[in-house]
């Protein structure tokens, strides 16, 4: 074999393999005692009345974010995602369509009549802002996972499939 065949093979051979190191570690349950008190208060104050059942990090580029995850008061899956320094990063909470401000259903409609969702996320961002995500089906493209920020100006595909 050529020798700069075994040298791919061996470059090759070491991307396998150290590729999983460099990767983010995404929903990585923890115990909550392993938690930095300053998150864990952040959660607790922006969900007071939430009874936490499941505690998870993950590393997004290089920084650890703690995910907090449960049932609101009214049942919908909410979770809340904060910086080990108790500083808020997002909160992520089920929704149903008549809790979607008017500008972002028009703006839904506008871009794909006849949607269907079925399943609405509110992300409410550090700074205020809240974007919408809808996943459904809409009869022009099927299978659709759409965000729109609250203004209902900005529109953001995430994925379609018509076989889906």
């Amino acid at each position: 074999m050529p020798p700069n065949l075994n040298l791919r093979y061996i470059i090759s051979a070491a991307y396998l393999a150290l590729t999983p190191l460099a990767q983010a570690q995404d929903n990585i349950a923890i115990n909550p005692a392993d938690i930095p008190p300053a998150a864990l208060k952040t959660a607790r104050f922006y969900a007071p009345d939430t009874d936490f059942t499941r505690y998870a990090f993950e590393d997004e580029n290089g920084q650890r974010i703690y995910e907090f995850e449960g049932r609101d008061t009214q049942g919908q899956h909410i979770e809340i995602d904060v910086w080990p320094n108790g500083q808020l990063q997002e909160i992520e909470m089920e929704k149903s369509i008549s809790d979607v401000p008017i500008s972002v259903r028009i703006a839904l409609d506008a871009k794909h009549p006849g949607f269907k969702p079925r399943f609405i996320e509110a992300s409410i961002w550090a700074d205020g802002s809240t974007m919408y995500e809808f996943e459904g089906r809409s009869p022009d493209v099927g299978f659709l996972d759409v965000e729109i920020l609250d203004t209902g100006r900005a529109i953001k595909h995430l994925a379609s499939n018509p076989h889906r």
